[in-house]
């Protein structure tokens, strides 16, 4: 392929689409953006199911019609594709990667996989779903070592995660790229600092898993119980939340008030006007190997932000610069950083004007088409 020619990608598969998925979002888009040219290939595979690995839940005989029905409108699509360069297989394509593979005698074009996370890890590590030495957790480990071998180039989000595929799974780091997760930009992006009420509005969004470390802002909250300035505003639902919002009620935490999901657009403007934004504090082995989307998406507001202090937040970010960095599952170091934020407006504001810069620097659709198209034309363009 000459250098100059323009890169042609058929973005393949069952992943999740729309606003809410920004994953795929910052990769078809940031592609596009640095000129390639990106054709879909797309068939829903979970419509109306806001958690994917709930659905995973609803049992075989359910999932398996499901995937014959993607599969074959994902076909259909694939026959009408224009002739194409790279194959890329979106967000969640544990399965979609096998079928690119076969399909792979026809194209013969390299096949770029965006794993996103473990299937196990996340399953059984993570989340608890099934238990380690389950006959689950062993098919689990299974897909995602194969689902790797059967791209010639897997993405992931993280260095730490790449050391963790490649020490659990026998896989060669040579076969990943590390690139951030992205956000929707045409959402998240900076808005006029909310006015001070003197009450600092602490906000973390979530879908109540246990990486997510609910019960550490609990902790936090409790502390900083009798601080009228300080309030905290927990939104989502999930695993945990009836955990959590028990515990709440049971300490009796009038700083704390619980909202459950909201629509996109509202869930943006709750965390644009957030005076602070919280991310993940919990001390499960995944959580210091991500840097979860509501990190990405406070920088792209230009919120301060506090979050998890980990290897893998250590990548990207600098504490005290970038963000406040917080000891995973420690709640009164949490409040300590948000009594250090409430107290210095100015520390605030440089916060987020440099979390703004390096997103605007690294984390946005344009730096992450670039990483890839140069990785692809590294890896795969020969003159």
């Amino acid at each position: 392929m000459a250098s100059e020619k323009r890169i042609k990608i058929l973005y393949f598969g069952t992943y999740s689409a729309g606003e809410e998925y920004a994953r795929n979002l910052a990769l078809i888009n940031g592609l596009r953006e640095v000129g390639a040219e990106v054709e879909e290939c797309h068939a829903e595979l979970w419509p109306g199911f806001q958690d994917k690995m709930g659905a995973v839940k609803r049992g075989v005989s359910a999932n398996l019609l499901a995937l014959l029905r993607a599969y074959l409108h994902l076909l259909k699509q694939y026959r009408k594709a224009q002739p194409f360069d790279f194959m890329i297989v979106g967000y969640i394509g544990q399965l979609d990667v096998f079928l690119a593979r076969i399909l792979k005698i026809f194209h013969r074009r390299p096949i770029v996989f965006d794993a996103f996370y473990s299937l196990y890890d996340t399953m059984v590590k993570d989340r608890g779903l099934y238990a380690d030495g389950s006959l689950m957790a062993f098919i689990l480990r299974l897909i995602d070592r194969w689902s790797v071998k059967c791209s010639d180039l897997c993405l992931l989000d993280t260095d730490e995660h790449i050391k963790y595929f490649c020490r659990e799974f026998g896989l060669a780091p040579e076969r990943f790229l590390s690139v951030p997760l992205g956000v929707d930009q045409d959402n998240f992006y900076p808005r006029p600092a909310p006015e001070d009420d003197g009450i600092l509005e602490v906000v973390n969004y979530s879908s109540y898993i246990p990486l997510h470390g609910l019960e550490v802002i609990l902790q936090a909250a409790e502390i900083l119980r009798d601080d009228s300035g300080v309030r905290f505003t927990l939104i989502g639902k999930g695993q945990l939340y009836p955990e959590i919002k028990a515990r709440a009620e049971q300490l009796g935490l009038a700083n704390v008030r619980f909202i459950e999901w909201l629509r996109h657009q509202d869930l943006v403007q709750k965390a644009a006007a957030a005076d602070l934004l919280l991310g993940i504090f919990g001390v499960t082995e995944k959580a210091g190997r991500v840097i979860p989307y509501k990190a990405y998406e406070a920088l792209a507001l230009a919120r301060p932000l506090i979050t998890g202090d980990s290897p893998a937040a250590r990548e990207l970010l600098e504490n005290g610069r970038h963000c406040l960095l917080s000891p995973m599952g420690d709640g009164r170091a949490l409040a300590e950083k948000i009594l250090l934020l409430k107290n210095n407006p100015a520390l605030r504001k440089g916060i987020a004007e440099n979390g703004r810069r390096l997103f605007q620097e690294k984390c946005a659709w344009q730096s992450i088409g670039m990483a890839i198209l140069s990785k692809l034309k590294e890896k795969f363009c020969q003159d």
